[in-house]
């Protein structure tokens, strides 16, 4: 392997431990209250909506078609009922699939 190959893995290698070890830092630091450690599990949760809507309502830079919009939201209810996730899967393709059927 020549030098540059070695040194960029280094290089890598390093970095990646740095932030890898920023992170437990930060997060000892971050736990002491409650009330950032409630908020960044909000921001999780609305950065999941967020992806879960726009991957349901477009389908590259067109919208998608209502069947999609249907299974997802029918799925997204069946999780917020808190169905085991083959159920959600299930009923979120099975109706999607009956939807483009029509």
């Amino acid at each position: 392997m020549s030098t540059p190959i070695l040194a960029a893995a280094a290089v890598l290698a390093i970095a990646t431990y740095a932030i890898r070890y920023a992170g437990l830092r930060a997060s000892e630091a971050l736990q002491s209250t409650d009330g950032l450690a409630r908020q960044m599990d909000r921001g999780v949760i609305i950065l999941l909506a967020a992806v879960s809507a726009t991957l349901a309502l477009f389908d590259g830079h067109d919208l998608a078609d209502p069947a999609r919009v249907a299974g997802v939201v029918l799925g997204g209810t069946a999780a917020l009922l808190r169905l085991p996730l083959v159920v959600v899967v299930l009923v979120a393709g099975v109706s999607a699939a009956l939807l483009r059927l029509i």
